[in-house]
């Protein structure tokens, strides 16, 4: 029959009357006996009760399997690993303290310990079904952490090889992780907007080197979600410890300057987009030579490769050039210089040739001016004889002015 609670309370109360006359051992073994007869009716509750009365010097002096047993059961497993640890030390080859302490150390993620625990119960117990259980549960996560860890050791032979821009991103993005409140078991919840704050960058560089970086094993998504449905990150703890000892090679400061700007925001600021749109509209073989080389005049004008935007200028004015005189039903051009009629077909013009021509036929006022300064800077610098002869400096204002000229010729014959 069921012990009621008038019964456990009168029971109790009899334990600690007799544990204040002084007859402590007496009372311990009462309360032993009483601890076994709520442990096998399940009573765990009271079990913690009579465990936490205010009467006992110690704690400690009622500490056994059951004491453990209903500390974990409660929640409390700190508490119950303690215990179950001094009675391990008593009783070293009981399988069901092997089995519960391996499971306590196993919830708080230390699986060597867990391992070596269960090992020592199935060696004592191989029939025990639930320890069977364990035993190969545990040996699994056994080897999939030697396994994690193998490939997390990988991943830091990787970080070398990562330029600066890469490191400096992982390590702002491992810096704001460690600090992080959330941060549990080497986990963290991070919904999508907060990686661009942690890495210090925009959204769609974020978006990308977390992907990159879960490849290469930096860090892991193990498909677990959080209280709002965010994705969990797990941290390599090898890449933490040897970020700060990476010696990245060093990139050119522009480089990186560039890939910060590399954004929508900034690439419509420039009118890469309207430009792009205008593109659209020429027909198709003029149209695949002036997207690519006006993609990578951008690139390089953000990057601030000053010759590249140079040169790439002066192909985009030339092609543009071609395409206005193809939409005049042109194949060659005329014009005359120092008293000399000088013909050419008009692919085998050059920019030069197609810039006099274009001056004798039509006059487009501000037009006409962009395609100077293009013109001008270009031949100064197409050839690296004329620099290094006459000490020219090609400077940013100088990629400005190009990529100006190639926005309103552009502009104004792609209409």
């Amino acid at each position: 029959m069921d012990m009621t609670k008038k019964e456990f309370t009168n029971r109790k109360k009899y334990i600690r009357e007799t544990y204040a006359n002084g007859e402590k051992n007496q009372a311990l073994q009462f309360a032993e006996a009483l601890i076994a007869e709520l442990h096998e009716g399940k009573k765990y509750s009271w079990v913690i009760e009579l465990y936490r009365s205010k009467f006992w010097d110690y704690k400690s002096e009622l500490w056994s399997f059951e004491i453990a047993f209903a500390l974990s059961n409660d929640g409390s497993e700190d508490e119950a690993e303690s215990v179950y640890e001094y009675v391990l030390e008593l009783q070293p080859f009981n399988s069901s303290v092997l089995n519960n302490l391996s499971n306590i150390k196993k919830n708080k993620n230390k699986i060597a310990e867990a391992f070596a625990l269960i090992e020592r119960a199935f060696e004592a117990n191989p029939d025990d079904t639930i320890v069977a259980g364990n035993h190969e549960s545990i040996s699994h996560l056994v080897r999939e952490k030697e396994e994690k860890e193998r490939f997390n050791k990988l991943a830091i032979e990787l970080l070398p090889k990562e330029n600066e821009f890469v490191i400096n991103k992982l390590t702002e993005f491992y810096k704001n992780a460690s600090k992080d409140p959330d941060l549990k078991n080497n986990r963290l919840p991070i919904p999508r907007w907060k990686l661009k704050m942690m890495m210090a960058t925009d959204q769609q560089k974020a978006n990308s080197l977390i992907e990159q970086w879960i490849d290469k094993g930096y860090l892991h998504r193990p498909g677990e979600r959080g209280q709002y449905q965010e994705y969990i990150y797990e941290l390599n703890p090898f890449v933490h410890k040897e970020l700060p000892k990476i010696k990245s090679r060093k990139l050119n400061e522009s480089w990186l300057d560039g890939i910060n700007n590399l954004e929508v925001a900034r690439l419509d600021e420039l009118g890469y987009f309207e430009l792009k749109q205008k593109v659209s509209r020429v027909k198709k073989s003029i149209r695949a030579l002036l997207d690519r080389d006006l993609d990578e005049l951008y690139i390089n004008y953000l990057f601030k490769n000053y010759k590249a935007v140079v040169i790439l200028s002066g192909s985009i004015v030339e092609t543009l050039l071609i395409y206005h005189f193809e939409k005049k039903k042109l194949s060659k051009i005329s014009y005359s210089r120092k008293n000399q009629t000088i013909s050419k077909k008009l692919y085998d013009a050059d920019l030069g040739d197609l810039l006099l021509f274009y001056e004798h036929e039509e006059r487009s006022g501000s037009v006409e001016a962009h395609l100077g300064n293009v013109s001008r800077i270009y031949r100064n610098f197409v050839h690296p004889g004329k620099e290094l002869r006459e000490q020219m400096v090609l400077d940013e204002a100088k990629s400005i002015l190009c990529l100006a000229g190639v926005q309103e010729v552009l502009r104004k014959i792609c209409t």
